[in-house]
């Protein structure tokens, strides 16, 4: 009984310390935006397939669903980049009326931690869409000082930044284009 107790115990420290140094990594922000020419639910359609990656954002070669159910809340995907790195992501929520969608890392090649990006669409008027992919997260190794090379919280920000803009470029190509 004594050693479960100190298992629990141990735990919680463990909890208590990581929200310790959680709070005292740099919150870190990307956000990039792009007007495509067609209408909101036409975007959605594509940008807003949970598993649809593949289609749109160059850096992924594959996205398959390995737990839940595509488009609901909880479901998880396995990304493959076209590095061949890997990394599952869960589905946060999903509002189809609201042409909204959150997800999270969960595991694998994660480039960032507490890592939270939203993708949304709005109607710009005019038979136009805007479409912003956001994200708060902090860099991997936030309690080295100085942090690894190109892992500082500027080098991480221009990352994403730079991630979001190919792949809203390329989303625009997709859905113009009609692919």
């Amino acid at each position: 009984m004594k050693s479960k107790l100190f298992v629990v115990w141990l735990m919680a420290l463990g909890s208590v310390a990581s929200q310790a140094w959680s709070a005292e990594a740099n919150g870190l922000t990307a956000s990039q935006s792009i007007r495509i020419n067609a209408p909101p639910q036409a975007v959605w359609a594509v940008v807003g397939d949970f598993n649809g990656t593949p289609r749109w954002l160059p850096l992924v070669e594959r996205s398959d669903i390995v737990l839940g159910t595509n488009n609901r809340a909880g479901a998880i995907r396995l990304i493959t980049r076209r590095n061949g790195t890997k990394v599952t992501e869960r589905l946060l929520e999903r509002d189809p009326q609201g042409m909204k969608m959150a997800y999270t890392y969960v595991d694998g090649a994660v480039m960032a931690t507490d890592y939270l990006p939203v993708l949304s669409v709005t109607d710009a008027g005019d038979g136009t869409s805007i479409v912003e992919w956001s994200a708060h997260f902090r860099r991997l190794d936030y309690a080295k000082d100085p942090p690894p090379a190109d892992q500082d919280d500027q080098s991480m920000t221009d990352f994403y930044n730079g991630l979001y803009r190919t792949g809203l470029e390329n989303l625009k190509r997709v859905v113009e284009g009609g692919r």
